[in-house]
């Protein structure tokens, strides 16, 4: 059983001034593995700057499929680095993280052009052959003229098709 008191003072070693510090709280919530990740989702909304990438950057390297949602949420931040680790953290979550992100692909969150980019980035490095393939059409639609348009449907016919 997890100590639930150390991982809230990892939490807030990661808002530590000193890199060092974070990184260490970091590496303690990650070697937790699972168990830190709804602490670690729960905070996203408050930690701002280093904590917030300390914090993705936990749930990336963990890629526990109960983050993806939430990871998805933060392809569309307005900070590179962050919607980078977030990508990569769906990318190593695999096929489980493809639902929440079709998902959103498939509703108004595919205006945002943050959201398409590192969509076709998680799509495009997916190692899973089979689902890379019933989502081709999907990753055209993202690299053709007109994605705002044509990503959705063809998200929303991937998640039919795919019974995700």
């Amino acid at each position: 059983m997890t100590d639930t008191k150390f991982i809230v003072q990892q939490l807030e070693l990661l808002k530590d001034p000193n890199g060092l510090v974070r990184q260490s709280a970091r590496l303690a919530l990650e070697d937790l593995g699972k168990a830190s990740v709804p602490y670690l989702v729960a905070k996203l909304d408050e930690n701002k700057g280093e904590a917030l990438w300390e914090s993705v950057k936990a749930l990336s390297r963990i890629g526990d499929a109960s983050s993806a949602g939430a990871l998805v949420k933060l392809l569309s931040h307005e900070v590179s680095d962050i919607r980078w680790l977030a990508s990569l953290g769906l990318i190593k979550i695999g096929k489980e993280g493809v639902k929440p992100l079709l998902r959103a692909l498939s509703l108004s969150d595919a205006r945002s052009p943050f959201l398409r980019e590192e969509a076709h980035h998680v799509l495009t490095g997916l190692r899973d052959k089979e689902l890379k393939s019933n989502i081709s059409g999907v990753i055209k639609a993202l690299e053709s003229n007109s994605p705002r348009s044509d990503a959705p449907v063809a998200a929303e016919a991937a998640l039919l098709n795919l019974k995700l």
